[in-house]
């Protein structure tokens, strides 16, 4: 009789975005249908779910690591990103401190490819990364990271290549129930907000036909509190009218917001995968989904704006010439830029509105006993849709106020704001608005794979695979963005009652800052200055972008296998070439004049009439790989790997629209693509050694090293636009056209229409090359208590030929201690990510921003009351951890993020 071990971890969904959406690709091969001669042992549990991803570890042909699911619906973590950073190597990106994006060996989310069972999906970002958070976790069957590659993979993944697993019917015969139902608790919010998903599978007509629907459905209420700054301005010369010059060559921030973002979270998600065995030789799979994740963020944010010329006193860290504390008083402006003001900021830029659906096709054919193929066809899209509903409005009290870092946290102090009370409400007075509709991000991607395995009848040529691989992806983004400045300078009286102007109180905010300030309904703002004759049209840019993108790659693969005395040999050598066609169409309203507002320190952009911008690329890449495992005893793996990867630029670097910002005096900033940019390259090496000495427990160390060409980097610089619309002397004074300084005698206007302005304006680029290389080390040891343990750490570092460290780049530790016996688990687990360089260029200052240290600690636990029904309790962030970036240097804070800690606790059960 034939055995088959069967893990549960293959029998579960992905929900969020794409469910079991996607059959098998070219990484896994799709199960066969099973006979009722096979006897099916049911493994689940802790200890089974690194069994298997050990085996999966020691027989894959390249360096890979994975993780899978304890048992149907029982994904390790909330998040599906954050189970993946518990492998060596990975760190993550969070949103409202869920795990959005994952970086592998310190190369960014744009740098690795996802797929889903094989495929590659659209995604509702700007770039290509793929935000982890539309799935649900409870539905996973496993992913996997392969961090070397070979020519079976599809190329992009310069960091490593994610594929995640989804469950298919033919996965488990018969009839299949699952389901879950929690609450979900947030510190901050202090809401308790339910989750729930349900997959049901049966086969029939002799487990010839299948049928799996998963749904799923998810609500969060968030809060998060965060305090920013747009960044630190160096080189400013801090003065004021009575005291004249305190200090020269300063760093002083641009403006510090003490935000509040409570965020309502909404997630639902259905699946259907059917599945047809019409010969032994032959399964067809179909398969689609759709998901819908809404994210309403409604931002109160009590903000304050720094100039260099009224700072009253002030105290400098000599050592880096960074303002530690000062105050902003009025009636001392030296420069002209006015009072300060207390702001009240109310936006939703944060909110999103994300549709994704696809729908596949896969045949799995067994032409011969030697021959096997594979024909893969698929289409998704993703769309964030944000039509009518970002907006950002600004009413504030003419104040004064106080910067203070010498304590750590940075405060700011201002006056009327004490213990709770505040300003007459009288005093408010309107200022900014702007608001933009967008249809952004649509993505669009089909996909079609032909893929053959053919095994030989040799001892030494073991198989070959070759195929085809053809991608049609078209990203667009279309934003018409508007502002209104007709009562900027806080000159005009906020209609209070109609706007609802009320005080606010920030729940669980940080110590020592002020948590109660005004308020009010920026729709209803919005709605006043239309009926009040001012609608949003005074200022409109009109920009959008579509890149068509064609990959067609064609690949081979040979595996070879020879034994070195006693010691199992195994070459995979191969090499994939992948021509790529890209085309780019934009509308672009490009700047045409900078006149003067109400507020001194304010003025407002004038856009020419939209002009078309096109423009394309071609380029050819030969990728080969070499993969070697010398299987030194039954449970020692040496092995090598050289290869070559390839990483295409975002699709928004490419875009070639510039967003001019709202400009100030002496500060006229903006940021475009380029769509000029050509892809990384890079030529890479990998040694690791693996020592699998227990039944469930193993040791590995590898060693890699990665030579980048064209490494893109995002800096600014200056670019020079001609003023074409001024019809008069009220424009913009800045040190670049002080000749023209608002002269009311001035007549020429041909020569106010030719006059230029400099913008610094931060785009992408390709630098040099950069080197990344580093070292991994993992150990995972299981007793025979029940008790358990998964060490990693990943030590990387890197140069460029310009001198300046590579962004993202940082060394991570990760810790998990874990119980399992009888029906008890436990689980503690620690994720530790070190500093690295954030950004080279903040986009509007041109200093780099960095971010700390990050280790969060997590927990889970759960207890089977019998065979059909589980209690589980889960805790994210338990000790709330902040996650903290700064500037230049330690003391020039950029924010603060405190997304607090959130807990789950429900019921799940299997039939």
């Amino acid at each position: 009789m034939k055995v088959r071990t069967q893990h549960s971890t293959k029998l579960t969904t992905l929900a969020i975005a794409m469910a079991t959406a996607f059959a098998s690709g070219n990484v896994a091969a799709q199960a066969a249908p099973q006979d009722d001669n096979i006897e099916v042992i049911s493994v689940r549990g802790v200890v089974s779910s690194l069994k298997r991803a050990m085996e999966d570890k020691k027989m894959s042909a390249v360096v890979s690591d994975g993780i899978a699911a304890e048992d149907l619906g029982k994904f390790p973590d909330l998040n599906v990103a954050e189970s993946l950073q518990r492998i060596t190597g990975v760190s993550i990106d969070r949103s409202g401190g869920e795990g959005q994006a994952v970086t592998v060996r310190g190369f960014g989310p744009q740098f690795n490819t996802v797929l889903v069972n094989g495929r590659q999906m659209a995604t509702d970002s700007s770039g290509r990364e793929f935000n982890f958070d539309i799935l649900a976790a409870d539905q996973i069957v496993g992913a996997d990271i392969y961090k070397t590659s070979q020519s079976t993979l599809q190329e992009g993944g310069m960091g490593g290549t994610v594929n995640v697993s989804t469950a298919k019917p033919f996965d488990n015969t018969g009839f299949q129930l699952v389901g879950s139902a929690k609450g979900v608790y947030e510190s901050l919010s202090e809401e308790t907000s339910p989750s729930a998903s349900v997959l049901v599978s049966n086969t029939f007509a002799d487990d010839k036909f299948g049928a799996l629907l998963a749904i799923s459905h998810q609500e969060r209420d968030v809060q998060i509190n965060r305090i920013e700054t747009a960044g630190w301005r160096p080189n400013q010369r801090i003065e004021n009218s009575v005291d004249g010059v305190l200090f020269e060559n300063a760093y002083i921030p641009r403006n510090w917001d003490q935000i509040v973002d409570q965020q309502e979270r909404t997630r639902t998600n259905a699946s259907l995968v059917l599945q047809y065995a019409p010969s032994e030789d032959v399964v067809i799979t179909v398969d689609g989904f759709v998901s819908k994740f809404e994210v309403d963020s409604q931002v109160t944010d009590l903000a304050s704006w720094f100039e260099p010329d009224r700072v009253g006193s002030a105290q400098i860290d000599e050592a880096t010439g960074t303002l530690v504390s000062f105050t902003q008083e009025m009636g001392i402006d030296a420069q002209g830029s006015g009072n300060p003001a207390t702001d009240f900021v109310s936006h939703t830029r944060n909110s999103r509105d994300s549709t994704t659906q696809g729908f596949g096709v896969n045949v799995e054919w067994a032409i011969t006993d030697q021959l096997e193929a594979t024909f893969d066809l698929s289409t998704s899209e993703a769309e964030n849709d944000l039509a009518g509903k970002d907006r950002f409005n600004v009413v504030g009290i003419i104040n004064n106020y106080e910067f203070d870092s010498t304590g750590g946290i940075p405060t700011v102090r201002h006056d009327g704001f004490e213990n709770g009370s505040l300003p007459d409400a009288d005093l408010s007075r309107l200022h900014y608005n702007e608001k933009g509709n967008k249809f952004t991000d649509e993505d669009e991607i089909t996909e079609f794979k032909a893929d053959f395995v053919y095994t030989a009848d040799s001892d030494v040529f073991r198989t070959a695979r070759f195929g085809a691989y053809r991608q049609e992806r078209e990203k667009s983004s279309f934003q018409i963005f508007g502002s209104q400045c007709v009562y900027c300078g806080y000159g005009t009286e906020a209609p209070n009652d109609v706007i609802d102007f009320k005080s606010f109180t920030a729940k669980n905010y940080f110590p020592g800052l002020i948590d109660t300030f005004y308020t009010y309904d920026g729709d209803k703002y919005v709605d006043f200055l239309a009926s009040d004759g001012n609608p949003i049209e005074t200022s409109l840019q009109n920009n959008r972008y579509t890149i068509n993108e064609d990959i067609t790659t064609l690949y081979m693969d040979f595996t070879f296998e020879h034994d070195l005395g006693d010691m199992p040999l195994t070459v995979n050598l191969g090499a994939r070439y992948a021509q790529t066609s890209v085309d780019v169409f934009a509308v672009q309203s490009f700047i045409s004049d900078v006149v003067k507002t109400s507020d001194e320190t304010l003025f407002k952009n004038v856009y020419s009439a939209p002009n078309d911008i096109v423009g394309s690329a071609d380029y050819a890449n030969l990728l080969p790989s070499l993969n070697v495992k010398l299987a030194l005893t039954d449970d020692m793996v040496l092995r090598f790997a050289s290869y070559d990867s390839l990483t295409r630029p975002t699709m928004s670097q490419m875009s070639p629209a510039t967003t001019f910002n709202e400009p100030r005096r002496q500060n006229l900033t903006a940021q475009g693509g380029n769509p000029d940019l050509k892809p990384f390259t890079s030529e890479n090496w990998d040694i690791s050694y693996e020592w699998y000495y227990g039944d469930a427990s193993f040791f590995t160390f590898a060693v890699f090293n990665k030579e980048v060409e064209d490494f893109i980097v995002t800096t600014s610089g200056i670019e020079t636009y001609t003023m074409t619309d001024r019809v008069g002397p009220d424009f913009l004074c800045s040190t670049a056209n002080t000749d023209l300084c608002a002269d009311a005698n001035v007549a020429d206007i041909d020569e106010l229409n030719g006059a230029q302005e400099d913008y610094t304006v931060s785009r992408p680029r390709n630098s040099e090359t950069g080197t990344v290389s580093g070292y991994e080390v993992a150990i995972t040891h299981v007793f025979e208590s029940g008790f358990g343990f998964i060490a990693n750490a990943t030590v990387v570092d890197s140069s460029s030929s310009e001198g300046f460290a590579l962004e993202g780049l940082g060394d991570s530790q990760n810790l998990v201690a874990f119980y399992e016996a009888d029906n008890w688990q436990a689980r503690l687990a620690f994720n530790n990510r070190e500093s690295f360089l954030r950004l080279v260029d903040n986009g509007s200052t041109g200093e780099p921003v960095n971010t700390e240290t990050y280790g969060q600690w997590d927990i889970s636990g759960s207890y089977d009351i019998n065979e059909n029904f589980t209690v589980f309790f889960e805790g994210i962030n338990i000790t709330e951890e902040e996650l903290v970036q700064t500037g230049r240097f330690a003391n020039q804070i950029y924010s603060i993020e405190d997304n607090g800690s959130r807990y789950a606790i429900g019921v799940r059960a299997k039939f």
